[in-house]
């Protein structure tokens, strides 16, 4: 759907509505190609993994399916989408079995067209709740929900031609296992060159914020800090930037609830707000 939300935020018009998928449509990152074109990548009938293109023009007055792409037959669930360069995606999933995928893609501005580039298979036990992020130019972090629910984040270099190469992943066994006890519901940001920030649900489904420090290479992955924010619930997390070190977060918490929470992150240290 498409909506309009005044400046001040006070009204939110709905615009334009399209069923693409009748059968299912779950696990949904959604990526702008160019300025009126989208991809969504989505685990559709029986699981399996899809992305389709989208013409939406800038009033959102209509929404047009251009292309579709079944790239996983067996499953396509968890997904997160990230543009590589003009034409070219990256997409983590959990595949058959909830094993840890990346595939690329290239994508031309209009949507025309999906390709499948290369596909890597980073962890042969689990690879749920992903969560990908761009560090630099071609180097790229991960966090997801690895063996037995726990934490985890690998790192990856991808370029501009889709070859994806792993740096630190679990099955080279020297990735970093940031909660021994569970990490799902990931939501990663970039805090500034080399610090990165992940809201997750941890011990007790309770709410966790860390920051990580990654080296441009992604050679080194280093724990900083760990806030507990919510000793309740803290699920379902979506975690964005505000300005130079203020960040929101939504998630439901206790009964489901949905809560806003806001923090400051300088670059070593996690405030609540």
């Amino acid at each position: 759907s498409t909506f309009t939300i005044s400046s001040d935020g006070s009204t939110i018009t709905e615009l334009a509505t399209l069923e693409h998928a009748v059968n299912n449509g779950e696990f949904n990152s959604l990526v702008q190609v160019d300025s009126d074109t989208y991809a969504l990548a989505y685990a559709g009938g029986d699981d399996d993994g899809w992305i389709t293109t989208f013409t939406i023009p800038a009033d959102g007055s209509t929404i047009t399916k251009v292309k579709t792409l079944e790239h996983a037959v067996n499953n396509g669930q968890h997904n997160s989408l990230v543009q590589v360069d003009s034409d070219t995606y990256a997409l983590a999933y959990a595949g058959g079995d909830d094993h840890g995928w990346i595939t690329t893609f290239t994508i031309p501005a209009d949507g025309s067209s999906i390709t499948k580039v290369k596909t890597l298979q980073h962890d042969g036990s689990n690879g749920t709740h992903n969560s990908l992020l761009q560090i630099d130019s071609d180097t790229y972090a991960l966090a997801y929900s690895g063996h037995r629910a726990d934490g985890y984040i690998s790192t990856f270099t991808i370029d501009s031609n889709g070859n994806i190469a792993a740096v630190k992943t679990q099955s080279e066994g020297n990735n970093l296992e940031h909660d021994e006890t569970k990490g799902i519901h990931n939501s990663l940001v970039q805090v500034d060159s080399d610090t990165i920030a992940l809201a997750y649900t941890g011990f007790d489904a309770n709410g966790f914020i860390s920051t990580f420090t990654i080296s441009s290479d992604g050679s080194s992955i280093v724990e900083v800090e760990n806030l507990e924010h919510d000793t309740d619930v803290g699920q379902y997390n979506s975690l964005v930037q505000v300005d130079s070190d203020t960040y929101a977060l939504a998630y439901a918490s206790s009964g489901k609830d949905g809560w806003i929470m806001t923090f400051t992150i300088p670059s070593d240290e996690i405030k609540e707000k």
